[in-house]
């Protein structure tokens, strides 16, 4: 499996995941649903069911974030595995998700290593050891 889809999967999940304890989640979830239905419209109100149905988990204290976050980041590889030409999509819903943000996001992948995971058209970026 490939390292990027996976990160920029990940990346996504706890974006959507932190998306349903925010304001607005409802406008969220309904352009979430969207990407995650592949472009088939009839996927789209079970897309949104599912996501419904964690946001109550999350809010209820349930389900921890973080098994949601690897959830999602379960059904977006899915999808980017399936139809690799929605990683544009993916990368435009995590913009949006965060708000118009730069496109850049911190991620961290345990342990002590830490490392940066750029979502954009023009970034630049220096790698390190």
């Amino acid at each position: 499996m490939d390292i990027e889809v996976l990160t920029l999967a990940g990346v996504v999940a706890e974006a959507v995941v932190q998306a349903m304890v925010a304001d607005g989640w409802t406008a969220a979830r309904t352009r979430i649903a969207r990407v995650l239905g592949g472009g088939d419209p009839q996927r789209v109100p079970a897309e949104e069911a599912a996501l419904e149905r964690s946001s109550q988990a999350l809010r209820g204290d349930t389900i921890p974030a973080s098994v949601l976050a690897g959830h999602w980041q379960g059904r977006i590889v899915e999808l980017l595995t399936s139809r690799p030409e929605h990683a544009g999509e993916i990368a435009a819903l995590l913009r949006e998700l965060q708000g118009g943000a730069t496109g850049a996001a911190q991620v961290r992948f345990g342990g002590h290593n830490n490392g940066n995971v750029m979502i954009g058209d023009h970034n630049t970026g220096n790698v390190r050891p």
